[in-house]
Formats: C-alpha cells, sequence, structure tokens
C-alpha cells in the first residue's frame, strides 16, 4: 500500500512526539525513572503526548529563530517570572554564565511533575535509567544533529548535559524536524559557527554544537509507530504551509493505515503564540547580545 502525506513543522512536531513517547526508553523512564526536557516547539508536544497536558509552565521555549533574527527572549515571561529577573549565578571558576543553573527544565519523575530543580541538581539525581530530550536546530543527510549555543560558556547547556550523559550513562533524545535539513555536514557547520568572532550578527551571536544520541524525524517518527517506510518527495509550501514536509509512506496495508491515522492525528497542531520582547528592554547581558537590534528599521517591536 503506498500513501502521500503532508505535515507542516507544527504538525510535524506533533508527529515525532507521538513516536518519542512510544519508544521504549522513554516508556521505561515514564513508569520508574526521570524525564528531564529542555522547553522548545518540539519538546511542548512530547510532554502533551506523555500526560496528556501543555507543560505547567510559564514558559514553552528556550530561545528561537524568529523574523528579526536569534533571540533568546522568545517564549520567556517577562516581568518577576521573566528567566533573567533570576539569573544562575556565575560559575565562580571562570565567572562566565553556568548552564548548571538553568531553572526551567519540565521534569517528569515516574509520571509526576518534580519541583522546579536547577539543570545541574537535576543531572547529579540521572542515571542509566533516565532520559533527556532537547529539541536541536540542524540535521544533516547523515542524520547527525546540532544545537545552537549563544551563552558565554562554550556548549551552553547542551554542552553541559552531553558531558553528564557520557559520564553518568542516561540517553539523550533529540526530535527534529527535517525543516532543519542543512547542505552539508553538521561538524563542517559547527567549524565555521564562531560565536565569538563574527563582525555581525542578526541578534545571538550563537555557535553550532555537534550532539549525539536518539535523533527521531518524521521518517524515523513512521517507522517506530508503524513499521511502515517514509521517504520525502518535497519540502516547502505556500498559504501557510512553508516549511511542509511531503512524504510517501509504503508498506503492508494495516502499516500504512495506521500511518495515515498517526498523521490525521497530527493535522491542526498549534504551538502556543511567540511572546517576543522588545528589543529596547532587552535584559540580555552584553555578552550574548553583542550586536543589538534596538535601531534597526526592520525590526517590528
Amino acid at each position: 500500500m503506498l500513501a502521500q502525506v503532508s505535515l507542516i513543522p507544527a504538525e510535524s512536531k506533533k508527529l515525532i512526539a507521538k513516536a518519542v513517547a512510544n519508544m521504549e526508553p522513554v516508556q521505561r523512564a515514564i513508569k520508574d525513572g526521570m524525564i528531564v526536557l529542555h522547553p522548545s516547539s518540539s519538546t511542548y508536544f512530547v510532554v502533551q503526548e506523555v500526560t496528556g497536558k501543555r507543560p505547567p509552565s510559564n514558559m514553552w521555549v528556550a530561545g528561537a529563530i524568529v523574523p528579526k533574527g536569534a533571540c533568546g527572549d522568545v517564549g520567556i515571561a517577562m516581568g518577576p517570572n521573566s528567566v533573567f529577573a533570576h539569573p544562575p549565578k556565575p560559575d565562580p571558576r571562570t565567572g562566565k554564565p553556568n548552564p548548571g543553573g538553568f531553572p526551567n527544565s519540565w521534569v517528569l519523575r515516574k509520571g509526576q511533575w518534580s519541583k522546579k530543580e536547577t539543570l545541574e541538581e537535576l543531572l547529579d539525581q540521572m542515571g542509566p535509567r533516565d532520559i533527556y530530550i532537547k529539541g536541536v536546530n540542524a540535521i544533516d543527510k547523515d542524520g547527525n544533529v546540532g544545537v545552537l549555543w549563544a551563552n558565554d560558556t562554550v556548549g551552553g547547556t547542551a554542552g553541559y548535559v552531553s558531558r553528564a550523559s557520557r559520564k553518568k550513562g542516561f540517553q539523550m533524545v533529540f526530535p527534529v524536524g527535517l525543516e532543519k535539513l542543512i547542505p552539508g555536514t553538521v561538524r563542517a557547520a559547527a567549524k565555521s559557527a564562531k560565536k565569538f568572532d563574527y563582525d555581525y550578527a542578526m541578534g545571538a551571536s550563537c555557535g553550532l554544537l555537534p550532539v549525539k544520541g536518539h535523533v527521531v524525524t518524521e521518517l524515523k517518527a513512521i517507522e517506530i509507530l508503524t513499521g511502515a517506510k517514509a521517504t520525502v518527495i518535497s519540502c516547502g509550501g505556500l498559504g501557510g504551509a512553508e516549511g511542509t514536509v511531503t512524504m510517501v509512506i509504503e508498506g503492508s496495508a494495516g502499516q500504512v493505515t495506521k500511518a495515515i491515522e498517526y498523521a490525521e492525528a497530527s493535522k491542526g497542531a498549534q504551538l502556543p503564540q511567540i511572546r517576543m520582547a522588545n528589543c529596547h528592554d532587552c535584559p540580555n547581558p552584553p555578552g550574548i547580545y553583542k550586536f543589538r537590534l534596538m535601531d534597526k528599521p526592520w525590526v517590528i517591536w
């Protein structure tokens, strides 16, 4: 049996989240371990699939690429609840921001929401039965993925968690839609992303960190959920379909029928509204926002 489906980026994220929630290591961690998720447009749907509810948080994404450029304030509540109203203490050894002080992870312990803890506290408790889930910003044709980082500490939270994973043995899962497919390789791109050397940047200057773990795209999601094979035949679209992935799905009648059901159950998925801070009131330190956008005529407040 053969079928053709088209998914806009939010719908792809929903489909991928369904697959992540059904992975055996994630199912085990739901029952007997801990799942830590970095807030993002991908993990937002993973939380929904695992718990049936939206994340219990006043922020749903920690940084993103938006029309004006790379912005660390996207999705972050303003005022006294802002991340930047309670900045993590700097690393006493370097004086630079400490990624371990990140306080906004979503945490599930044996299926129950945990109290707010810093990333350092969470990683200290994690072991081989636990899972860390994070969205990424790039994937290459070989399935390698990379994460943008704007922190003054090289690698940011992604690098901090990757080092802990190698030491403590917990698994890392990276949901990523093929809208983020880049030409060339992630490793080559990372060599070009010299955060501290840019002479110009639209918003936050970023490095790119290659990371290792379980990568789940739309193609892998179809395989996990149904056993069918999916092939991308087109990317892009118009009228709100920008970034769409169109796939052909092939397999037995049962497999493809099931894949259609999962694809249709993902249709209509929507993310929360983006909240962007006024660049004139940007609370980020100069190290992150060396290149300010406040006087650019193309920046809409």
